[in-house]
């Protein structure tokens, strides 16, 4: 990002997440209210984040990457471009729909809840007990 108010092309250096956050949606041309219903955050809530009077929780992170072209990394440590690269056309599933068709679940929402509380409050027994169930329940590793 360049200053262009003084007319000069001094470099801003974007030191916080909320700032890179802001700076991104207002590259992209969004509206705060814009953004919030499309990662499904409140305003007021995206707003502290974008204040930095909060972090943005994984549940938002992942909408943020599943609902926008921002990329993550970049928003979290400011390196790397700030657009995601896409990968090449083809052959995969669009993780997007499907995450989106899935999350009308509301029964699996909850599971998937559940999980990532688990995961992130949980000792390291609990973490590898539901690793564990989850490999083993998996039709995939037969």
């Amino acid at each position: 990002m360049t200053d262009e108010s003084s007319g000069s092309q001094e470099t801003i250096t974007i030191t916080t997440v909320g700032t890179r956050l802001k700076g991104w949606r207002k590259h992209s041309m969004l509206k705060l209210v814009e953004l919030s219903k499309k990662i499904r955050v409140s305003q007021g809530s995206l707003s502290d984040l974008e204040n930095d009077k909060s972090l943005p929780s994984a549940t938002t992170l992942a909408n943020l990457c599943m609902f926008s072209d921002i990329n993550i990394y970049w928003l979290l440590t400011g390196r790397g471009p700030m657009i995601r690269q896409e990968p090449e056309q083809g052959g995969g599933i669009n993780f997007s729909n499907e995450y989106s068709e899935l999350m009308e679940d509301r029964i699996l929402k909850e599971l998937i809840e559940k999980v990532i509380r688990v995961y992130r409050r949980g000792d390291a027994g609990k973490r590898a007990h539901l690793e564990g169930f989850l490999v083993g329940a998996d039709p995939d590793n037969s």
